[in-house]
C-alpha cells in the first residue's frame, strides 16, 4: 500500500534547516531532512529541483508542493485515492523509476483551482511519486489512457444539487 503525502508533510524545525521566505506561506525553516529532490524537476519546470510539502489547513485534502528554488511557486497537491474513487496509484513503476521498494512510495497529483472551485482538476496522467526513505522524487507521465490529464473533480451533477 502506498503511503500518503501526509507522510510529506512539513515536520517541527530541526537544528539542520533552510530559511525560506514566500509572500503566500511567510517566513519559516524546513528541516533538510524534509526537502524533496526532483533531479529532473516537473514537466514544464526543469529548472525547479527542490521542494517542501506545506498544509494547506487541518483535515483538508489539499497540500502546497512549494518550489524552494522560487518560493513564490507552489503547486496544489493531494494524495489522489481520497478524491478519486478506484484510483491506482502507479506504484510499480514509481518503485522502478525511484529505484526503490513500493513500500517507500508515496503518489500525489497536482490539482488545478480556476476562479470556478467546481472546475477543479487533478492531473491523473502525471501522478509525483515521492520515494520516502531517500526523499527522492519524479513526475511520471503515464501513456496508457487510462487516467486522465484533467480528471474533474466536482460532477456536473453534483455542482448543480441543491
Amino acid at each position: 500500500m502506498a503511503r500518503t503525502a501526509e507522510s510529506l508533510s512539513a515536520a517541527p524545525p530541526a537544528p539542520d534547516t533552510l530559511h525560506v521566505t514566500s509572500r503566500r506561506f511567510g517566513a519559516f525553516d524546513v528541516p533538510r531532512d524534509r526537502i524533496l529532490d526532483f533531479p529532473q524537476g516537473l514537466v514544464g519546470f526543469g529548472r525547479l529541483r527542490q521542494f517542501v510539502v506545506l498544509d494547506h489547513r487541518q483535515g483538508s485534502p489539499f497540500k502546497w508542493l512549494l518550489s524552494l528554488d522560487d518560493p513564490e511557486l507552489a503547486f496544489a497537491i493531494a494524495d489522489p485515492a481520497e478524491l478519486v474513487a478506484n484510483y491506482e496509484p502507479p506504484l510499480e513503476l514509481a518503485a522502478r523509476t525511484l529505484t526503490c521498494q513500493r513500500t517507500d512510495v508515496a503518489v500525489f497529483v497536482l490539482v488545478t483551482i480556476p476562479p470556478d472551485p467546481t472546475a477543479m482538476t487533478v492531473n491523473l496522467m502525471a501522478p509525483v511519486a515521492v520515494d520516502l526513505a531517500t526523499r527522492r522524487a519524479r513526475q511520471l507521465v503515464l501513456d496508457d489512457g487510462r487516467w486522465p490529464a484533467a480528471h474533474a473533480l466536482v460532477t456536473r451533477a453534483s455542482a448543480t444539487a441543491p
